[in-house]
C-alpha cells in the first residue's frame, strides 16, 4: 500500500512539473530505478505518465480556451519533423560527445534562467504573438535535442515561446504540453512495440500524472503561476546538475543519460 502511494504520488508530482515548468521524469525515473526496473524498461514505463499528465494538461488548456489550432500546428509540425531527426541521430552520437551535450545544455539553461527570462515570464505582452522563419529554425533544434536526448527540452520550449513569440506564460504553457504530448506518443508507441513498458507500474503513475497534469494546468493559468514557474525551474535545473555531478563522479552519467533516448 504505501509503495503505491508513493508510485501514485511521484505520478502526480511528474505531471505538475511537467505541465507548470519541466522534467517531470527527474521524479519518475530515478523511482522506477529504484524499484528494481532494468534502465530500458525505466525508461519505456516512464514514458507512460508523460504521455497521459501531458495529454490531460492539454485537454484542460484547450477547454480554457487559450489554444489556437492553427497555431498548434505550426508550433507541433516543425517540432515533430526534428524529434524524429533526432531520434535517427542517436546512434551516431558517441559516448563523449553526449556528456559534453548534456552538461552543455543543462548549464546553459541555467545561464539563461537568469538573464531575461525570469522578467519575461512575469510580463503581459500587449501585442499579438509572432511566428516568424526563426521560430520554425528554432522550433526544429528544439525538436532534434528533445528526440535525440531529451533533458530541459521542455525548458528550452517553454523559452522560446515566452521569449521569441512573445506568448503569455499560461498560453506558452499549453502549447508546450502539445508538443510534449504528441512527440511523447510516438515515442511512447515506439517502445511499447519494443515490448519497453510495465504497464502495471505505468499505469499507477499515469494515475497520478493525469490528476498532476490536471492541477498543474489550473495552477499554470493562476496569476501566481509567472512567480513560482521561476522559482520551480530553477529548483528543477540546479537538481539536475547536482545530479549530473554525481553522476559523473561515480562513472555512470552516460548510462543514465541514454536511458532518455527514444530509439526509432
Amino acid at each position: 500500500m504505501i509503495e503505491f502511494i508513493i508510485i501514485v504520488g511521484a505520478g502526480f508530482l511528474c505531471g505538475f512539473f511537467n505541465t507548470v515548468a519541466s522534467s517531470g521524469s527527474a521524479v519518475t525515473l530515478p523511482l522506477l530505478v529504484f524499484l528494481g526496473l532494468p534502465p530500458a524498461m525505466a525508461n519505456g514505463t516512464n514514458r507512460l505518465p508523460v504521455v497521459i499528465g501531458s495529454v490531460m494538461a492539454s485537454i484542460t488548456f484547450i477547454r480554457a480556451g487559450l489554444i489556437d489550432r492553427g497555431l498548434a500546428f505550426k508550433i507541433v509540425a516543425p517540432s515533430l519533423f526534428g524529434g524524429v531527426v533526432g531520434a535517427l541521430l542517436v546512434d551516431y552520437i558517441t559516448p563523449k560527445h553526449l556528456q559534453v551535450l548534456i552538461v552543455g545544455a543543462v548549464v546553459m539553461a541555467l545561464i539563461l534562467l537568469f538573464t531575461s527570462i525570469k522578467q519575461a515570464l512575469q510580463k503581459t505582452f500587449e501585442e499579438p504573438h509572432r511566428y516568424r522563419y526563426r521560430d520554425v529554425f528554432y522550433l526544429l533544434l528544439i525538436g532534434i535535442w528533445m528526440g535525440l536526448i531529451v533533458l530541459d527540452s521542455a525548458t528550452y520550449l517553454l523559452m522560446l515561446l515566452v521569449l521569441s513569440m512573445r506568448l503569455q506564460l499560461p498560453v506558452a504553457n499549453g502549447y508546450k504540453n502539445i508538443v510534449i504530448a504528441v512527440v511523447s506518443t510516438i515515442s511512447l508507441v515506439i517502445l511499447a512495440i519494443d515490448r519497453s513498458i510495465d504497464w502495471k507500474t505505468g499505469s499507477i503513475l499515469a494515475g497520478g500524472s493525469v490528476i498532476g497534469g490536471y492541477v498543474g494546468a489550473k495552477f499554470a493559468m493562476h496569476p501566481l503561476a509567472k512567480k513560482w514557474t521561476y522559482r520551480l525551474l530553477v529548483v528543477i535545473i540546479i537538481l539536475e546538475l547536482g545530479h549530473i555531478l554525481v553522476r559523473y563522479a561515480t562513472g555512470t552519467l552516460i548510462s543514465t543519460a541514454a536511458m532518455n533516448m527514444p530509439k526509432l
